[in-house]
């Protein structure tokens, strides 16, 4: 029966991996003053530390600028903030490979001009579409700023160029999948052979290691103390229990792709002598956590609720948020799932 149970999880994992609403990839266009490399990157923030944060495969960054002004200028720009932006993803996401990641530039976006041309219904628009194509590059910007006696080239000033100063960025995802063994829902925890396992924290759907969060980087130097021995280690995964079940079961694997790569690369341990289970939501850790720390509203409801055997990890979950409107959840949240978004590196 466990056998069947362990399949059929398995399973369900790879079938909505394969019809999962998300999108495999999603782009942003971050907008630029005339003549600046640096923006706000909030969206960028917004877009790289959401929910499908642990699931990024690839990142393209394409630096654009607009046709006024000098060509090398222009050049400039475009690099400068292709590389304003590169050196931001690597700030919010630091455990992502630079290889995952690939810079391109446009010092003039042409094809932006002829985009916008095509999509508006300017008196213009099919003189400047015969000149932007005609393929002669060194005389198009002048004979458009020659059109209609300057007035088509000073509208597209206003109304085109500003969208072209930007850097357009495209995020590729993996879908969930079930590549490394997963621990199926209710069953005991296994306990470390370790007492005192390193523990790397994460900050909320993210699965890079970022070694100035909480005490990591004290754990990281405890890990490259531990590895010297030789010995086979064993990393067990985990998510906390808030948003979706498949998100976080994702999320818990990539964690432990994360950092058994990261400790092959970074401490030379053969990829054999690290086994690893992605052991998904950590209902366990919050009950200990709740007994131990929790002191709000409906903490007996609470205690009682993830103590019951009888219900499911998704039963526990609507039961305590029908509290308090809600409430008694999100405190949960904010105060007590933050130590749950661990792995746990222990020696075998």
């Amino acid at each position: 029966m466990k056998c069947l149970r362990r399949i059929l999880v398995l399973a369900f994992l790879l079938l909505v991996g394969s019809v999962s609403s998300y999108a495999s990839s999603e782009s942003l266009n971050l907008r630029f003053r005339f003549g600046k490399s640096e923006t706000d990157v909030s969206s960028l923030e917004t877009l790289l530390s959401g929910e499908k944060a642990s699931q990024i495969k690839s990142i393209v960054i394409k630096g654009c600028s607009s046709p006024d002004g000098p060509y090398w200028v222009n050049k400039d720009l475009a690099a400068k903030r292709a590389s304003y932006i590169y050196n931001k993803v690597k700030e919010i996401c630091p455990g992502l490979d630079s290889t995952a990641i690939r810079v391109e530039t446009v010092a003039e976006d042409w094809s932006g001009v002829e985009a916008w041309l095509r999509r508006c219904n300017k008196s213009y628009k099919d003189e400047a579409i015969k000149i932007v194509t005609s393929g002669e590059k060194k005389s198009r910007e002048e004979k458009l700023q020659d059109l209609w006696a300057g007035e088509a080239w000073d509208d597209m000033m206003r109304s085109a160029f500003p969208a072209l100063r930007c850097v357009k960025v495209s995020v590729e995802y993996e879908q969930p999948k079930a590549s490394l063994e997963v621990a199926e829902e209710g069953s005991p925890e296994i306990v470390p052979a370790d007492s005192n396992p390193v523990r790397i924290l994460f900050p909320a759907g993210i699965r890079f290691i970022q070694a100035n969060y909480a005490n990591n980087a004290v754990q990281m130097q405890k890990l490259s103390e531990i590895v010297r021995s030789g010995k086979s280690l064993r990393i067990d995964s985990y998510s906390s229990p808030e948003g979706d079940p498949v998100c976080n079961a994702a999320l818990a694997k990539n964690r432990a792709e994360c950092v058994r790569k990261w400790i092959v690369e970074n401490l030379g341990v053969p990829a054999e002598k690290i086994s690893v289970v992605s052991r998904g939501e950590d209902w366990g850790g919050l009950l200990r956590e709740v007994r131990d720390n929790y002191n709000g509203e409906n903490s007996d409801v609470v205690v009682s609720t993830l103590s019951d055997e009888g219900l499911s990890n998704a039963s526990k979950k609507a039961s305590i948020r029908s509290l308090d409107a809600g409430a008694t959840w999100r405190n949960l949240v904010r105060e007590h799932m933050a130590g749950l978004r661990a792995v746990y590196i222990s020696v075998e």
